[in-house]
């Protein structure tokens, strides 16, 4: 049974719709910033941050006391839907969603902690228990676009959105959803956020653009966090063509597992990933691998292996995240996205800012390859050692 794509949605650094995404896809926008004193040390930090894009969310008084996180979730769900021109109305829809840190890092959480500790019961607003909830992110999305079927949060680190999709794929082909509306949301950009990862040196602190946050180069200190919302619509193929939708594409597949070592760990072998991705490309030949190479050594190594012993080097690499860094659990939903719109628009997007020093036998991108592209295989790292990875086609 196959599984389409009939509609996207995002909102990202310097990015407030899928026109804006296709345009910086193309042509190798960096959306990402340096702010200074930011490290533990008052070091400077790279980032992803959403600014004006979500103004009018921002604003909206049915909004106001929502978290960013649900609003930028919320953004990315209301474009889906309207790009899909579908009416979820009389249909039988499944809403699932990725996050990895919720609304933890917001500050109205952490100071209704800080409230709590001192005993101060009057000073806990209301809303608290809602942000502590990750699943009330996915509720809230859910009451934004008007339905109130099977609604699930997923929440496994940076795998977050892939392993949402794969959820998603199953409720579809087993009947239990006509419609399933799929994405991740997650702005985790905090000083707590990036205290903890300067311990695990794995942030570029007092680096360039030139050289910190870039997927294949040695030279990288590590990733850049960011903050984004993307989400898609997936439809049974015979109902998509059945109302005449705008087919994207086709979600073939995602496959997941786990490293299974400490969780303060990641296996530098990197088997796992090699397993996964081994496995959702047998029988396929992908144009490209839509890569979850962020800039850390350990992880970008991994995917040098899986070049070489799956490929030998001949198949093209690119990562999206030396434009848009890491957005924890909503990367693995915005290398969808993009792969969609590389199979519709034939293009491999580029991988910038890298001079592949240290991976010079790899086949990298770095500049945008206009040629058909029929298939797409991506490959996603997360937190606590998951790895998914899914694959798409053109329709």
């Amino acid at each position: 049974m196959k599984v389409v794509c009939t509609g996207y949605g995002i909102m990202a650094p310097n990015t407030k719709n899928i026109e804006a995404f296709l345009f910086n896809l193309k042509n190798g926008v960096c959306s990402l910033e340096i702010v200074e004193q930011s490290g533990p040390k008052n070091e400077t930090n790279i980032v992803g941050l959403i600014k004006k894009e979500l103004e009018d969310y921002e604003i909206d008084p049915k909004l106001k006391r929502l978290p960013r996180v649900t609003k930028l979730g919320i953004a990315a769900t209301r474009e889906a839907v309207k790009s899909a021109q579908i009416d979820l109305k009389n249909k039988k829809v499944g809403l699932f969603i990725g996050t990895s840190l919720g609304a933890s890092g917001e500050k109205i959480f952490q100071d209704s902690i800080e409230h709590g500790k001192r005993g101060d019961y009057r000073s806990i607003p209301i809303t608290f228990s809602h942000y502590a909830n990750y699943h009330s992110i996915t509720a809230a999305i859910a009451r934004s676009i008007g339905i109130n079927g099977i609604t699930k949060t997923i929440t496994t680190a940076c795998t977050s959105s892939l392993e949402a999709i794969e959820e998603a794929l199953l409720y579809l082909r087993s009947g239990k959803v006509d419609v399933a509306i799929v994405g991740g949301t997650d702005s985790p950009i905090t000083q707590a956020t990036t205290y903890a990862f300067a311990k695990t040196r794995s942030l570029p602190l007092n680096q360039s653009l030139d050289e910190g946050a870039v997927p294949f180069n040695k030279n990288s200190k590590g990733f850049a966090m960011a903050e984004a919302a993307g989400a898609i619509i997936l439809e049974r193929e015979e109902d998509a063509v059945h109302r005449a939708a705008h087919i994207k594409g086709e979600m073939v597949e995602v496959v997941s597992n786990n490293d299974g070592i400490d969780i303060f760990s990641i296996d530098e072998t990197g088997e796992q990933m090699l397993n996964a991705l081994k496995e959702i490309i047998t029988g396929r030949q992908p144009d490209y691998i839509n890569s979850q190479a962020l800039g850390i050594g350990t992880h970008d190594q991994i995917e040098y292996k899986c070049s070489k012993l799956l490929f030998n080097h001949q198949i093209p690499y690119s990562s999206i995240k030396s434009m848009y860094g890491n957005p924890f659990g909503v990367v693995g939903i915005l290398q969808v996205i993009s792969s969609f719109l590389s199979v519709q628009y034939d293009f491999i997007p580029p991988t910038i800012r890298t001079s592949k020093n240290g991976f010079e036998d790899m086949n990298i991108v770095t500049e945008t390859k206009y040629q058909e592209i029929k298939e797409v295989a991506i490959t996603n790292h997360g937190h606590a050692g998951n790895n998914a990875c899914a694959y798409v086609k053109k329709y």
